[in-house]
């Protein structure tokens, strides 16, 4: 597989560890892509040293494969059994949800292209947890033995150490498209913390996303649909949090008909002598949603009806949802107090009442020992 290219040799085994691991990835094998993952951020720290900012992209999908191996392996949590198929060019972060990212699958393209220009950065923590498989040390195989008992929970951790790495380096960005990935970034570790039931911090992590989202994007962007669904589902299982769960799930399906909106119109020019503005050369807002609209304005007929059949489908759901959670009891009991009253009613009553029973002498049944005579052979005292 290696290329005769003498000049980008060097690096070869990076770019096919990477390869590897995005086809993996694509075809849903995740505990292979975070095996080359794992590898190809080795290699990184032997050819470029440790604390690359360079390396967050790659941090970025190595921490996301890390994150669905995780949810793949635990049977509760899973979400889809693997696909038998998958062309290696869809995108698939598809599979996260419903309503899922516009421009996905050019985006992961783009970035896997740059993948072999990326720094590197030390994985101390996270090589001792994930990648004990890619040295020769024979006490490493010990090592995973114990480790598999802890799955998929060192899994979370590790895609949380390795996705929260990703996000400093982030965060030190000042354009438009590290403050987006910085958002990515929030998204997938607030997906940690939904998934490990840790809701609070999953609150805050997507409300980052939010924020940084709304900055960059229209509210006609599937991104921003997306954030607000998710921050409906983390406010639904949050305690005292139902009425921002029915403001978030309105949010998204206005983002949805804002787009959808945008869609039958370019829709009814389908037939007209296109007319694409070219992207705005400024930042934020204006650039990005300019992008947006050149993006529907290149859609062909057949595409821009699959896209308005399935925000319709989307639009529909949002709207049941949002049905359901005005129906939802304002209060509801928390995880602690639902727990203890299953535990009353499978004892037959509140717990409390367990004091008031009568309580029965039982020391005329108790025998006593005899007490052994004493040394001296007197008798005891």
């Amino acid at each position: 597989m290696s290329s005769t290219n003498g000049a980008s040799g060097p690096e070869d085994p990076i770019k096919e560890y990477v390869d590897l691991a995005q086809r993996a990835y694509a075809l849903r094998k995740y505990e292979d892509a975070v095996e080359n993952y794992a590898k190809a951020l080795e290699a990184f720290t032997e050819k470029h040293g440790e604390n690359s900012p360079e390396s967050a992209d790659l941090l970025y999908k190595y921490g996301k494969a890390l994150l669905e191996n995780a949810i793949s392996q635990n049977s509760a949590l899973g979400k889809e059994p693997p696909a038998a198929e998958v062309d290696e060019d869809v995108a698939p972060a598809d599979k996260e949800g419903k309503i899922i990212i516009s421009g996905d699958g050019e985006d992961a393209q783009e970035e896997e292209e740059s993948d072999e220009e990326m720094g590197e950065v030390i994985m101390e923590g996270q090589e001792a947890v994930k990648l004990g498989e890619v040295g020769d040390d024979g006490d490493e195989e010990d090592e995973d033995q114990e480790m598999g008992d802890a799955e998929p929970e060192d899994d979370f951790n590790a895609a949380w150490e390795v996705l929260d790495l990703a996000r400093a380096f982030y965060e030190k960005g000042d354009n438009d498209d590290a403050k987006l990935k910085l958002a990515e970034t929030y998204i997938a570790l607030g997906d940690i913390s939904l998934e490990t039931e840790k809701f609070d911090q999953a609150l805050s992590d997507y409300t980052s996303a939010l924020k940084l989202k709304t900055e960059l994007l229209p509210s006609s962007s599937r991104q921003i649909a997306e954030v607000h669904y998710k921050l409906t589902i983390v406010c639904d299982l949050t305690v005292g949090k139902l009425q921002e769960a029915i403001t978030h799930a309105q949010a998204a399906k206005d983002s949805l008909e804002a787009r959808l909106a945008l869609l039958k119109e370019a829709q009814g020019k389908a037939g007209a002598p296109a007319e694409v503005a070219e992207p705005a050369s400024g930042k934020g807002k204006e650039s990005l949603g300019n992008k947006d609209q050149v993006q529907i304005a290149a859609m062909s007929k057949e595409e821009l009806a699959a896209e308005i059949k399935d925000i319709e489908e989307l639009k529909a759901e949002m709207t049941a949802k949002i049905d359901d959670l005005k129906q939802a009891p304002e209060e509801r009991e928390s995880a602690p107090d639902a727990a203890n009253r299953a535990l009353d009613e499978l004892l037959g009553g509140p717990s409390g009442a367990l004091n008031n029973l009568p309580v029965n002498d039982l020391t005329g049944m108790v025998k006593k020992k005899k007490a052994k005579p004493a040394a001296n052979g007197d008798e005891p005292a």
